[in-house]
């Protein structure tokens, strides 16, 4: 749970330094990869996908997992258009796109971090 916060306060951070590139990559690149590895991390110990299908979670549960499968599908995205904005700054279309890909991103990761609370219960 203290990764998947830090992963979330450095989202978080990253989208309110959205105008400085220095800070805004690495916030965000670390966030992403936090994020990753707690996936990788509780498929690996939990078999979280296969918890997630068999359909015997909570609502606010199932709300955690698709909010959260969301954000994370949406970092491929986000990233490739991230690094195209990196080596070409003035392409004011894709910038459009990768802004809107990442408000999209943001909301789902938030409204996942807010249901992972009650992901609690089943894994203790």
């Amino acid at each position: 749970m203290w990764i998947a916060t830090t992963a979330w306060v450095c989202l978080i951070a990253g989208f309110l330094n959205r105008r400085s590139v220095k800070k805004h990559i690495p916030l965000v690149l670390t966030a992403i990869v936090l994020d990753l590895g707690v996936v990788v991390f509780l498929q690996a110990t939990r078999s979280a996908v296969q918890t997630a299908v068999e359909f015997s979670l909570t609502v606010p549960q199932k709300i955690h997992i698709i909010s959260s499968s969301i954000a994370v599908t949406l970092y491929i995205p986000m990233v490739a258009l991230g690094v195209y904005l990196y080596r070409n700054r003035t392409h004011h279309k894709v910038r459009r796109v990768h802004r809107g890909i990442g408000m999209f991103a943001l909301v789902s990761r938030t409204l996942g971090f807010i249901f992972m609370f009650w992901m609690i219960e089943t894994s203790t």
